[in-house]
C-alpha cells in the first residue's frame, strides 16, 4: 500500500511554531531570524502554507507579514 505524503512537513511546522510563539503574526525576516532557514526556503515554504490555507500574508511596503489563519490538525 502507497503512503501519501504529510501535507506539511518539519520546516513548515518550524515556520508555524515560531508564528505561534511571536502572537501568530510576524513579518517574514523576522521568521528567518528565529528560523535559521535560508531566505529563499522560507519564501517556498510561505507560498505552500498560503496556498494550502494556514497562513495568509499581508504585504505593507516592501515587508510580508505573515498571519496564521488555520491551525494545523
Amino acid at each position: 500500500m502507497l503512503e501519501t505524503a504529510p501535507l506539511i512537513d518539519e520546516k513548515d511546522r518550524q515556520i508555524l511554531e515560531v508564528l505561534r510563539k511571536l502572537g501568530g503574526e510576524a513579518a517574514q525576516t523576522t521568521v528567518v531570524k528565529y528560523t535559521g532557514l535560508p531566505k529563499s526556503t522560507i519564501s517556498r515554504k510561505i507560498k505552500k502554507l498560503e496556498k494550502l490555507g494556514y497562513i495568509k500574508v499581508i504585504k505593507r511596503g516592501r515587508v510580508n507579514i505573515l498571519k496564521i489563519i488555520k491551525e494545523e490538525t
